[in-house]
This record gives structure tokens, C-alpha cells and sequence, in this order.
């Protein structure tokens, strides 16, 4: 079972951390704009939305070439799938989240607290593809190097 790899190491799992990072940080960056009202809150948050969103496409295109490696009727298929349908969602939100953001103004309160809504939601939803992912790898052995040992 050999997905997307780079010098021998898997792309996905490399990819995956900077819109992790990024969507952790914009509802956090939201917060604190609701907080403050300072526009460089929202201005940060945005740009979490955006590297997020980028960089999540491409990790998706990779774990999608790791979830086409993955032989059929293997016992972890059905949760790399869920894994693929979870982290799927939770990028189409933080799309919607930032397709609706005011990005030359400052958002009225009613936009703001919509996109923190968002934006949660994306998080809550994450997480729960996140530990998809986990399992894969720690349940599965999906993605892991061989043992070098003889």
C-alpha cells in the first residue's frame, strides 16, 4: 500500500498540518475580533481562511491518491472513506466561511458571529476527521513505512 510519497516519506500527512494550524486559528482570530473590534484580528483570520483552504486542497488530492492505494476490502477502507467525507465537509465550511467574509471592510456583528459560527463548525468537524485519520494510521497501519528491521 504506497500513496503520494516524496523520497520515500508520504505527502499527505505533511501536507495536512498547515491547514490544521490555520483552522484552529481562525476561529480563535474571530474571537479575538469580536473581542477587540481591532481589524487586524480579522485581517489574520482571513489569511488562516485562505492558506488553510489552499494548502487543504492539495493535502486532499494527496490522502485522495492514499485513499486509491488503499486494496479493496482492505478492513480500514470504510474509515478512510469516512475520513475522506469528513475532511471534505469540514473544507467546503471554511470554504463557505471565507467566500462570505467581508475581505476590504470590517464585517457587521451579525457577519462576524456568523463566520465564528462557521468557522466552529468547520473545527468541530475537523476534529472528528482528524481522529479518522489517526486511526488509519495507529488502528491500520495505513500510510506507515514498513518496519526496517529484519
Amino acid at each position: 500500500m504506497q500513496g503520494l510519497r516524496i523520497a520515500g516519506h508520504p505527502l499527505h500527512p505533511a501536507l495536512v498540518h498547515f491547514p490544521v494550524v490555520c483552522w484552529t486559528a481562525a476561529p480563535v482570530l474571530d474571537g479575538v475580533y469580536l473581542l477587540t473590534q481591532d481589524p487586524v484580528w480579522w485581517q489574520a483570520g482571513s489569511w488562516c481562511l485562505a492558506v488553510g483552504v489552499g494548502i487543504g486542497l492539495l493535502a486532499m488530492c494527496a490522502g485522495f491518491m492514499d485513499l486509491m492505494a488503499i486494496p479493496s476490502g482492505h478492513t480500514g477502507e470504510a474509515v478512510a472513506q469516512r475520513h475522506m467525507l469528513l475532511m471534505g465537509s469540514a473544507w467546503s465550511v471554511f470554504v463557505v466561511a471565507l467566500v462570505l467574509r467581508p475581505l476590504r471592510s470590517q464585517p457587521s456583528l451579525a457577519q462576524a458571529w456568523t463566520d465564528l459560527g462557521l468557522t466552529l463548525l468547520g473545527f468541530a468537524i475537523l476534529g472528528v476527521g482528524a481522529y479518522a485519520g489517526a486511526r488509519l494510521v495507529y488502528d491500520f497501519g495505513i500510510g506507515r513505512n514498513p518496519d526496517p528491521r529484519p
